[in-house]
């Protein structure tokens, strides 16, 4: 294929040879044929630009090519890189996840999150393990350390996990630095509440909440979120915080279930 497509350089060459012969030749004669000789050199100069333009067409094709070549060759290395920081990253949320579960003295299940509901009636995730698996309903949940929710229901390889932000939930918490109990309600749009606050209770924006030691299904002393704001009850007798969950369930991808 480059055989033909060098043509027009080869004939540009001979053409170019020709008219050096007969310049050549020409210059043996008389002076009179030094006109035709001056007239001569513009088509050589001409043959001359093709020729050098054709050659740097080609080199330029070249160049070309090989940057298209090493830019093909840099995707796919970014894409290598792409998936061994997945992997990295991966294997680091695993390794925290095993050792909260050594922590624990109760059964726990490890599981990935497959689904996630958020409308204006429910707040879940759903995981990818189930009764085959030892998952059950009213099992705890936590992610990165904190309780996020528990199983409101669960299938032979899959279950729904009920987050706290979830309106049918349900949690009774301790603030940690001033030890104020209190009941923990979902209220949707990620977010929680507090509630049953004594009116004179020392709780603060910035105090973090954790499950108390009567939480039922949950396990004791675990994160839950932190207080964002305080506001009295229409009565006056109570306080309730408005609580930010210790962990955003949009970016959760594995969990632990917890007897």
């Amino acid at each position: 294929m480059k055989k033909f497509q060098n043509k027009p350089l080869l004939y540009g060459l001979v053409v170019a040879l020709i008219i050096i012969c007969f310049i050549l030749f020409s210059s043996l004669s008389n002076r009179t044929t030094l006109g035709v000789y001056s007239l001569l050199q513009i088509p050589a100069k001409i043959v001359s630009y093709i020729f050098q333009t054709g050659y740097e067409f080609i080199h330029f094709k070249s160049i070309a090519s090989e940057n298209r070549r090493l830019h093909n060759e840099t995707d796919a290395i970014r894409s290598r890189l792409a998936k061994l920081d997945e992997a990295l990253s991966e294997n680091k949320r695993l390794k925290e996840i095993l050792a909260v579960k050594d922590k624990l003295a109760t059964r726990a299940v490890v599981s990935r999150v497959t689904g996630r509901d958020f409308s204006n009636w429910s707040e879940s995730l759903i995981i990818d393990k189930g009764s085959k698996d030892g998952v059950h309903e009213d099992m705890a949940v936590l992610a990165n350390g904190a309780v996020i929710g528990k199983v409101t229901a669960a299938g032979r390889s899959s279950a729904r996990v009920s987050l706290i932000t979830d309106q049918e939930i349900r949690v009774s918490v301790v603030s940690q630095r001033g030890r104020v109990g209190g009941l923990l309600y979902g209220i949707g749009r990620g977010r929680s509440i507090m509630k049953f606050i004594p009116k004179d209770a020392d709780v603060k924006p910035g105090d973090l909440i954790v499950t108390s030691s009567v939480s039922g299904a949950y396990p004791r002393g675990f994160l839950v979120g932190k207080v964002l704001s305080i506001k009295y009850e229409l009565n006056k007798l109570y306080q309730f915080a408005v609580i930010e969950p210790a962990v955003n369930a949009m970016a959760v991808e594995e969990v632990i279930a917890v007897e």
